[in-house]
């Protein structure tokens, strides 16, 4: 076995994270607004920018883009 083979056969850690934008309805709420804002074209920055300044939104703007491209992709 690989050294990660080996670690990972006696992690018994597991995510249970809940995504921000699934944690209240409101967020949900938010997160179709946001998508629906980049699909009208609006920048993802911009979008995300929003979402931290505006909505208290405690993820990096990083994490944001990358996950509003993602939710705007899985709709087309």
């Amino acid at each position: 076995m690989s050294a990660l083979e080996e670690f990972a056969k006696d992690e018994k850690s597991q995510s249970n994270r809940v995504a921000w934008r699934e944690k209240t309805p409101d967020n949900e709420k938010l997160w179709e607004e946001a998508v629906d804002g980049i699909a009208k074209g609006y920048s993802v920055s911009t979008v995300a920018r929003w979402l931290i300044k505006e909505k208290s939104c405690p993820l990096s703007i990083h994490t944001l883009r990358h996950q509003l491209k993602e939710s705007l992709d899985e709709r087309s």
